[in-house]
């Protein structure tokens, strides 16, 4: 039942708490998946990230209900690595959600200017939210040590390169020009270390 616990609340936390303050503080979402579905690269990062979603969460919901039996057993301290791991990357979203302020967005609108975040988490990480996800994602394959946790895991991290390499950076480059460029040069794409 903790794997399951640990993703309604992250999904609140991640998602819905974000979605909301977004819309309180500036009147709009911020969610620009539809507008980012043009081609079919954008289409298999956006679904394939949607895919390990939903798949997590049927997992998870199998491994509480007892149908899904576990290939390891990492025991508590696995539950204990695993539930601290999620809190860190969760930890690490929010604060960089909220250091985004007004430029947060789930996906890339091709007609939108926003500011470039570059103070804060994302003064050490290009996309501290995505390693945080990443970290979150291990932290769920310490909860539930099964290989489809391990496949969920490689999928999510390929969906998200494909998200940042071949949509958001060539739209910050288009958007941003030189500056983006030359923070490139000096900030890790994910892992929090300055060049």
């Amino acid at each position: 039942m903790l794997p399951l616990i640990c993703y309604v609340v992250l999904a609140l936390l991640i998602f819905v708490f974000r979605i909301v303050v977004q819309k309180h503080r500036t009147g709009d979402s911020g969610v620009r998946v539809s507008t980012q579905l043009a081609t079919p690269l954008q289409k298999l990062a956006t679904y394939l990230q949607m895919l390990v979603l939903l798949t997590v969460l049927i997992i998870v919901i199998l491994v509480s209900l007892d149908k899904l039996q576990l290939h390891f057993d990492l025991g508590t301290p696995g539950k204990i690595l695993g539930v601290s791991l999620c809190g860190v990357g969760t930890a690490i979203i929010m604060i960089s959600q909220l250091q985004m302020g007004k430029s947060w967005r789930i996906g890339v609108d091709e007609s939108e200017k926003t500011e470039l975040v570059s103070h804060g988490m994302f003064s050490v990480s290009r996309n501290p939210i995505y390693f945080g996800m990443m970290v979150v994602g291990l932290g769920f394959v310490a909860l539930v040590p099964h290989y489809s946790m391990v496949l969920c895991f490689v999928l999510a991290v390929v969906g998200i390169d494909l998200q940042v390499r071949k949509i958001e950076e060539p739209h910050l480059r288009r958007v941003f020009g030189s500056e983006y460029v030359e923070y490139t040069k000096n900030v890790n794409r994910y892992i929090p270390w300055r060049k």
